[in-house]
């Protein structure tokens, strides 16, 4: 996932998040003023969480499987799941044959199709094959109205960075987004003072 934005919680609670993000690579922009892009750089950090990378998250102290623990929760596992699978896209297993076929229909140069979806690469490891199917973000953002109360984003600041990308990491480009929610419990895995960086835009 390329960096375009470092993410830190400034607080969470009552159904609102509100972050600081800063922009971290010169052709990523102003973060964008859309749900979307608040609720998927919360998917990023409950996927670093799910996969037990609490590490890759600046002031969370839990342990791999603590971690873990926090993103699997029923209260919100299933819809981070969900979503991040809309936004992020998500990976299936597949049997060598069904590979092989799209293996064949690349070097054909075929619309590659997998049980009627769109294909975005193969993968195999551990004598598994698997199929990537990619996000749709038409269908995130429909998934994600609903869900959503309000955002915004302002307070912005250094926006010349922008034109002249400064080399101190201190001057650079950062807004205030904001996110309320309806039901807040399902993101209670959000902790104030946490850092990551997404590649959500």
């Amino acid at each position: 996932m390329s960096e375009l934005y470092s993410v830190m919680v400034e607080s969470a609670a009552g159904g609102e998040v509100v972050l600081r993000v800063t922009t971290v690579h010169p052709d990523a922009g102003p973060p964008p003023d859309t749900a979307g892009f608040a609720v998927a750089v919360l998917l990023d950090l409950w996927s670093l969480l799910d996969r037990g990378f609490a590490a890759l998250v600046d002031g969370c102290s839990l342990e791999r499987a603590e971690a873990q623990a926090l993103a699997q929760d029923p209260a919100w596992a299933s819809r981070c799941r969900h979503l991040r699978e809309l936004s992020f896209g998500r990976q299936v297993a597949c049997t060598a044959e069904e590979h092989a076929a799209l293996e064949a229909a690349i070097r054909a140069g075929e619309p590659l199709l997998f049980r009627g979806e769109p294909v975005g690469g193969l993968l195999g490891y551990a004598n598994q094959a698997y199929v990537f199917i990619p996000g749709d973000p038409v269908v995130f953002a429909t998934a994600v109205a609903p869900l959503v109360a309000s955002h915004a984003v302002d307070e912005r600041e250094f926006d010349e960075g922008y034109e002249d990308w400064p080399e101190d990491p201190e001057r650079r480009p950062r807004a205030r987004v904001r996110l309320k929610v309806h039901d807040a419990g399902w993101l209670g895995f959000v902790r104030p003072g946490w850092r990551w960086d997404s590649g959500a835009h």
